[in-house]
């Protein structure tokens, strides 16, 4: 791995975000666009229920957007590279697949480090609701949420690879197709026995259910953390080798010329 490689993947996604809006409107609008939408509902509810939900609603919109934005920006922005037909251009260059993985990677990170500071100023101006409440626990959830959207990024970008540019728009699907078994604004209790089963082996809901009862008890819950650590990597080591395995296979029949 070379580091100036990735480093050069990361400054050329700089220059494309200083001049297309899209790139902007990911990194800034969507996540505060959301956060203020279902700010005010909790603001709403909070008058109805209490303090504690809108703490679980604004929690769980917060750390949701960075799942969300880091498992869709690796497939988003290995898209634009197949739309913009510059991927065959990067691929002809030194730089291995594995490098290029780590400068998207890093880069998914970096904006939603930005993400992050925006919603929880806005969080905390007209809300009154502070990130710090969840304490280190907070730095423990971001790290099970990003392994978890890595691996989840690194699915997405192995389907187009398998199956061509034509499955790119499941960049988009796929995390609401898992949110509802995540438990993001609700306990995993309320779900149907079935679909909790399904919960279980995600480690979205272990992390949530962690968050409300750091939220409600102040104390952090080691058991849903070490679950959800576990089973990130197994997944995480799953889709690196099925990667491996796709990238390879392509790469021997020639179809990565037809996808890029």
């Amino acid at each position: 791995m070379n580091p100036v490689r990735i480093y050069a993947i990361m400054t050329r996604h700089y220059f494309l975000a200083t001049h297309q809006l899209e790139r902007f409107f990911d990194v800034f609008f969507f996540p505060v666009f959301a956060l203020v939408l279902w700010g005010f509902l909790s603001q709403y509810v909070q008058g109805i229920q209490g303090s504690t939900l809108a703490s679980f609603l604004l929690g769980g919109i917060i750390l949701w957007v960075i799942f969300e934005r880091v498992g869709t920006d690796l497939g988003i922005s290995f898209m634009f590279d197949i739309w913009e037909r510059n991927l065959i251009n990067v691929l002809s260059t030194p730089i291995t697949f594995l490098e290029y993985l780590s400068g998207l990677i890093t880069i998914s990170l970096i904006k939603v480090f930005i993400s992050f500071l925006a919603m929880w100023m806005v969080a905390s101006f007209f809300y009154g609701f502070s990130v710090t409440s969840l304490g280190l626990g907070l730095a423990l959830f971001g790290m099970n949420l990003i392994l978890f959207a890595t691996a989840f990024g690194i699915f997405n970008i192995t389907m187009v690879l398998r199956f061509g540019h034509s499955v790119g728009p499941l960049t988009w699907i796929l995390p609401f197709l898992i949110q509802p078994f995540s438990a993001v604004f609700y306990p995993v209790s309320v779900l149907p026995e079935v679909f909790q089963r399904i919960a279980y082996f995600l480690p979205l809901s272990h992390t949530f259910e962690g968050m409300r009862y750091t939220l409600n008890t102040g104390q952090f819950h080691w058991n849903e953390f070490t679950t959800a650590f576990l089973f990130n990597i197994i997944y995480l080591t799953l889709s690196i080798a099925l990667f491996a395995s796709v990238l390879n296979k392509v790469r021997r029949s020639g179809k990565l010329v037809k996808i890029v």
